[in-house]
């Protein structure tokens, strides 16, 4: 039999059984819907729907009376529904759609079904996008529930308004102002519908405040929308956890120098928003030995490497750069011993900053308060050899831009890493005069001007790297030995990095992780970047991410950047 003619066989069969359903010829159920009573054909409805084929199969007592009785449904609507079973088509409008759906589902006739999900997909609006959504979910469309969903992200400046949204319960809530892609202009709009939420019933809705304010991110709206619209509310003041992440929210704001310390979801741009966290790799010298300008950034959002603005000028090898708010800040360099630039990240613009009064290489830089500190070093024009690594420690004020000695420290050093502990400034190892590495820990009080040694790491070191990660200092060994220094220094072995060996590489803390850059391996330089777990002190490769062109000896920093800055992609021949 042909297509066609198999076609036709179908659609008589359907007229003709549908006729005798007219009719009421060969009926043999009743179905009966408040005061309305349907005459069908058990075989008819036990084909389409499963529903009640299972209820004719099991021997239930609709089978022995062959009455059916329906509840929660009109007259029309289960009409409607036989017209589907007996025709294959129904007409569907936006007063009938829901009822259809529901019923629909509850016989698990799944082309009616889909066919209803398809029609409220072409009809979603900020008026029912929430009702659609949850419709869905009871009734585990995807599509309407995708859909509808995607809708309330999209559009949720519009929906935070309307009545359902003050009507969602807390978990519904939830799911919408911790995703990624909510679509707003700015955090404020959103803490500003969760307290709208709340104030719709504050007595019932109470205990749930805490668990919807964990996710508000409220290191990114403004400081004095965080102190007067926040920080004032009753509910927040009355609530320890709440208190605690406004702290958070606070020390973002008022310690710029620490803010790239922060791990938290908190702090975490959405996809749509105006800027995003960028990776950045400056200068650096490349495989051939080569010492080179270009600065890079990836843009973990795009998982992507940008162009952006090249350094001024080379700085050769070991400089020393640190971040301060969004801004990086570079030293030194074997080749402009004295320089200090800034790299803006608003503008994608490096600047000219004063000039240090003792030039050095080798030497640690970071940013306390309102100022940035650099740290001993090497200077090789010294004419007395004895003097080269250098003790002094010098301070720049960021808001006058001047440069001032402030203090030496214990043992002059060199080829170290530092970190800050509170107003506190920690070295770790190096190398000293006469060639000789160090384990000493010295730390320098930026209050008293003073510098004392506090300990000893478990092993002398140079070229190390140090971050800070949840409160914690990690110090990276060139053999793979991670130290940990916690807030009360106590220092111990807290990972060994199996077959590590490398130098000269950088550190950043990115979502959990410690991610360990480039650098080089004997005369390889290397582009890898590995991903150290604090957790489980387990390393892996990151398999998304590898530095751009391989480097060693460069500069790296995680800084937030707009997005319109990020608009030449690198590229392997580039």
């Amino acid at each position: 039999m042909t297509n066609m003619a198999s076609d036709t066989f179908a659609h008589q069969m359907m007229e003709n059984i549908h006729r005798m359903y007219k009719e009421q010829r060969h009926t043999d159920i009743e179905v009966k819907v408040k005061d309305t009573t349907f005459e069908c054909h058990k075989l008819v409805l036990a084909a389409m729907s499963p529903y009640f084929d299972a209820m004719f199969y099991s021997g239930m007592i609709e089978c022995t009376d062959n009455v059916v009785r329906l509840q929660n449904l009109s007259a029309s609507t289960f009409e409607s529904v036989l017209s589907f079973l007996y025709l294959g088509k129904c007409h569907i409008h936006t007063e009938n759609v829901e009822d259809l759906l529901k019923a629909s589902a509850m016989f698990q006739i799944g082309m009616l079904t889909q066919m209803c999900e398809l029609f409220l997909v072409n009809h979603v609006d900020p008026e029912n996008c929430i009702a659609m959504w949850k419709l869905a979910s009871m009734h585990r469309c995807k599509i309407l529930e995708h859909t509808s969903f995607s809708f309330i992200l999209s559009n949720i400046q519009d929906i935070m308004n309307t009545d359902n949204f003050n009507r969602l319960d807390k978990d519904e809530l939830l799911l919408i102002i911790s995703h990624d892609e909510l679509n707003v202009a700015n955090e404020e709009i959103v803490c500003d519908a969760i307290f709208t939420w709340y104030k719709s019933d504050d007595v019932a809705r109470k205990s749930d405040f805490e668990d919807l304010f964990e996710h508000l991110r409220l290191p990114l709206v403004s400081s004095e929308y965080l102190v007067n619209n926040v920080d004032s509310l009753e509910v927040v003041t009355s609530s320890k956890k709440c208190q605690e992440i406004v702290k958070e929210a606070i020390s973002y704001h008022m310690l710029p120098a620490r803010r790239h310390e922060i791990v938290s979801p908190r702090v975490i741009y959405r996809k749509h928003a105006l800027h995003e966290e960028v990776l950045v790799v400056l200068g650096g010298y490349s495989q051939s030995g080569q010492k080179v300008i270009d600065v890079l950034g990836y843009s973990f959002r795009q998982e992507k490497w940008f162009i952006l603005c090249p350094l001024i000028y080379k700085l050769g090898r070991e400089y020393a750069c640190c971040v301060y708010g969004n801004d990086i800040y570079v030293s030194g360099g074997s080749q402009r011993l004295q320089s200090l630039v800034r790299f803006s990240a608003e503008y994608n613009q490096w600047q000219r900053c004063a000039s240090m009064a003792q030039g050095r290489r080798r030497h640690a830089m970071v940013a306390v308060g309102e100022s940035l500190f650099v740290i001993g070093g090497y200077d090789d024009k010294t004419n007395d050899e004895l003097k080269r690594t250098l003790i002094d420690i010098e301070e720049y004020n960021i808001s006058t831009s001047c440069w001032y000695t402030v203090g030496t420290l214990v043992k002059p050093v060199r080829s170290m890493s530092s970190a800050v502990s509170k107003e506190k400034i920690l070295i770790f190892g190096g190398l000293l005069r006469g060639e000789h590495e160090t384990a000493a820990i010295q730390s320098y009080d930026t209050r008293t001007q003073s510098c004392t040694i506090v300990g000893d790491l478990p092993l002398c070191c140079k070229l190390t790297r140090s971050v800070t990660f949840d409160k914690r200092i990690l110090i990276f060994c060139t053999d793979g030995t991670v130290i940990e220094v916690t807030t009360d220094l106590k220092f111990r072995v807290f990972a060994k990095i199996a077959n590590f060996t490398r130098r000269r590489f950088g550190v950043i803390v990115h979502d959990q992780m410690v991610l360990i850059l480039g650098g080089e391996s004997g005369e390889k330089v290397l582009r890898d970047i590995l991903m150290f777990n604090p957790e489980s002190k387990t390393v892996v490769s990151h398999t998304n991410l590898q530095m751009a062109p391989a480097r060693a000896n460069f500069g790296c920093a995680k800084i937030v950047m707009k997005k319109r800055n990020l608009t030449m992609e690198w590229l392997e021949d580039s």
